[in-house]
């Protein structure tokens, strides 16, 4: 039941959202449809977990599962202290429908850092789809990905920026992080100690965010950083006379615990 939920809440939207009743009355449409999805998402899921340790968030269905976990850093948590991994894992949401940009920092022993960056990026509109292309299909939510090393120099005024920050915790208990603001969170583990932060662009115009600028300039993704600005209110931004699953209404939203992302 979990998973259904969890399913509804972020991969339907997209879906039911931008496509007409009527398609899903006639049904021919949508079974190619979730036919090209599942084919792809089956045929590629192997490789991917074989190649990664940890959650792998790519594919859209299974971002949709993934997705609020990852961004609590749930893997990070359970393993710390256990697998010997420094790491750091920052989200910038930059309004999710616009632009998503996630930072893994895997902290070596020699002073350098590994860091790869995964870009969510124009969505695209569902209802535009091609079907005689499954690529088409999964690609407007396909994350663009780039890889960098970060010398030990950098490595160093990383860390040193985001203690500037507090990056390490502990964060606002209460905060709340609406899909449809500007907001990072950070999960870390460094020797053993697990520590989680978040900072909330209306409440304070990211006035802690040191770490920004620096890490920015080290993102290889050549997709242009979505800059956060002012807007009204989440809840304010709900479009009354739309659907419930309309795609610029807030669909979801966390909430920062004590020393993470309370469960939802």
């Amino acid at each position: 039941m979990g998973l259904c939920n969890f399913l509804a809440a972020a991969l339907m939207p997209k879906l039911a959202g931008r496509m007409q009743p009527k398609w899903w009355q006639e049904g021919a449409v949508m079974k190619r449809v979730f036919a090209v999805f599942l084919g792809l998402v089956l045929t590629a899921a192997p490789a991917a977990f074989a190649q990664r340790p940890d959650r792998y968030v790519d594919p859209p269905i299974v971002r949709s599962f993934n997705w609020f976990a990852f961004v609590g850093g749930d893997d990070i948590r359970a393993n710390c202290g256990k697998d010997g991994r420094n790491r750091l894992r920052l989200v910038y949401n930059a309004i999710y429908s616009e632009q998503v940009r996630t930072y893994e920092i895997f902290l070596q022993p020699d002073g350098t850092a590994g860091m790869t960056v995964g870009v969510l990026a124009d969505q695209g509109n569902v209802s535009q789809l091609l079907l005689n292309n499954g690529g088409d299909v999964l690609k407007p939510w396909s994350m663009k990905r780039g890889e960098r090393i970060l010398n030990a120099g950098e490595t160093r005024e990383l860390v040193a920026l985001l203690q500037e920050s507090a990056g390490f915790g502990p964060p606002r208990d209460g905060l709340r992080l609406p899909d449809v603001d500007f907001w990072w969170t950070i999960a870390s583990c460094r020797d053993g100690v697990w520590g989680f932060q978040a900072y909330h662009y209306p409440t304070d115009g990211f006035a802690n965010v040191k770490f920004s600028r620096a890490l920015f300039s080290w993102d290889p993704v050549p997709v242009p950083v979505n800059p956060p600005r002012k807007e009204v209110p989440a809840q304010l931004r709900r479009d009354w006379n739309a659907p419930v699953n309309h795609m610029n209404a807030n669909q979801w939203t966390l909430t920062v615990g004590r020393d993470g992302l309370r469960p939802r």
